[in-house]
């Protein structure tokens, strides 16, 4: 929540970039997830580009690339995405269908939290969050 009345500098979020072994891999499981396409994909620098869900999101190849590991910390998530879903086990099947996997440290199912996190194929977590219990709440 913005305290300040005092107009930014910053006017607009333009994209969101993912550090990944493969930016064209990464970018196609995240369209098939959300049902975005990927937009541009360049083999020779390693870059790729997808419309998700009205935002744009960029992926980049990275020498070396370091898996994060959820939930410990010695490869830190460095970010998370959350995504809203009509059904947890549909979605859940879906993104499993797509290379993701359930995070570990989760009952089967959503361990009683009311929404998963999941894995991508790098190791990226996300979650996968119910519809709001009421108007006015948001998982």
């Amino acid at each position: 929540m913005t305290t300040t009345t005092t107009p930014s500098p910053v006017t607009e979020l333009i994209a969101f970039t993912i550090d990944t072994p493969d930016a064209g891999r990464l970018a196609r499981f995240y369209a098939d997830l959300t049902g975005g396409e990927v937009t541009f994909e360049d083999t020779t620098y390693g870059y790729a580009q997808a419309a998700l869900l009205g935002a744009t999101f960029n992926f980049q190849t990275v020498a070396d690339y370091s898996r994060p590991e959820w939930p410990g910390q010695e490869h830190p998530q460095q970010f998370h995405l959350d995504f809203r879903v009509g059904d947890l086990a549909t979605a859940r099947a879906h993104a499993e269908g797509l290379g993701a996997q359930l995070a570990p440290g989760q009952a089967d199912g959503d361990g009683g939290a009311g929404w998963l996190v999941m894995v991508d194929p790098d190791g990226h977590p996300f979650c996968l969050c119910p519809p709001p219990a009421a108007e006015g709440q948001d998982g």
